[in-house]
């Protein structure tokens, strides 16, 4: 656990601009509930079933709904403390546990024996993709993979029809996640060599800890630029993975082959995204791609195809099938114009 990192990150967000660089309503809940989890769990098993560091942003489920409360359900919550109470709540939770079980048994033989992800397993590889207490997962030949990850090779390989991977050199993500898709990336081209990570506090705190343990001293976390006046990579071959806060944006100047964002931009204010876009212009980035879930709550999100306005009509609109989808919704892909 990173104490020195998270504090700095939690410290220096409250010098910004809110409006542009922190949650917006979507994650403000959400990500207040994240921060406490981090301090009190830490990152041990945070894609499994009692951490409540991932629940929204990464591939881990609710068991327990005391985990997802901030300070005020938290203190209704010690009701369940009593004696009767607790024994009754103790006994919701085998059933939640038996439901979960079941689920993940469902879920395990959906994928192993649908013939996408057969292909998807063929055709790229699939390395540590279940650390950190992952239970989202399934074996296959005795191998065992993350559902999330079969779903991030799913995307790469629908915008693969677009883009051409093994000639990008540089990559640009707004709101990772946790960092699967970068390593997702990382472990089927080599030719990308140049990264950056951006997302909102604390999602970066645990986006920039989840790579720095495949990669090392590869991974640059906001201790190592704050203080810099520019961001920009180094002149080499090496691999680096910049991992930022949202407001060092106002930083970045270098060259970007490809931009990527999923999901994350309808959870904005337009604000935001307009500030966010106004930066992937300036630095005149080759590539755009982005994708979103097609059902959204005109609450809480927009529609995904406005969000071809803030790059000026520029991009294609395709939709396309979720690689796993009883329901059968489908994701809208918008990805700039093939030259």
């Amino acid at each position: 656990m990173n104490n020195k990192l998270l504090n700095k990150l939690l410290s220096d967000e409250k010098k910004v601009d809110r409006s542009l660089y922190s949650s917006g309503p979507y994650w403000d809940y959400k990500n207040k509930r994240t921060i406490y989890q981090l301090k009190k769990n830490g990152l041990e098993n945070f894609r499994g079933l009692n951490s409540g560091v991932g629940t929204s942003y990464t591939d881990s489920l609710v068991y327990d709904f005391r985990n997802e409360l901030n300070l005020k359900g938290r203190i209704v919550s010690t009701f369940f403390d009593f004696p009767l109470i607790k024994k009754i709540f103790q006994g919701q939770l085998a059933v939640t546990s038996d439901h979960i079980n079941n689920y993940l048994k469902n879920l395990s033989i959906v994928y192993k024996n649908n013939e996408m992800v057969k292909n998807l397993i063929k055709k790229y590889k699939f390395d540590r993709t279940v650390e950190f207490g992952c239970v989202s997962n399934f074996n296959l030949n005795n191998s065992l993979y993350s559902t999330h990850y079969l779903n991030m090779a799913h995307r790469i390989d629908i915008l693969s029809k677009t883009f051409d991977f093994k000639k990008i050199k540089s990559f640009f993500e707004i709101g990772g996640g946790f960092g699967a898709n970068i390593h997702f990336l990382l472990t089927n081209f080599s030719n990308i060599k140049k990264i950056i990570y951006l997302d909102a506090v604390p999602n970066i705190y645990v986006g920039s800890e989840y790579l720095e343990h495949f990669y090392g001293k590869s991974v640059k976390n906001y201790l190592n630029t704050c203080e810099s006046k520019k961001i920009s990579f180094s002149n080499d071959d090496e691999l680096e993975i910049i991992c930022v806060p949202p407001w060092e944006i106002e930083k970045l100047d270098t060259k970007i082959d490809h931009f990527h964002n999923a999901a994350s931009f309808v959870e904005m204010p337009e604000k935001a995204i307009k500030n966010y876009v106004s930066y992937i212009k300036k630095n005149k980035i080759k590539d755009i791609s982005i994708v979103s879930y097609g059902d959204h709550d005109p609450r809480t999100t927009f529609n995904p195809e406005l969000l071809n306005k803030f790059f000026d009509g520029n991009l294609d609109i395709q939709w396309n099938e979720n690689l796993i989808d009883e329901y059968k919704k489908k994701s809208i892909f918008l990805t700039s114009k093939k030259n």
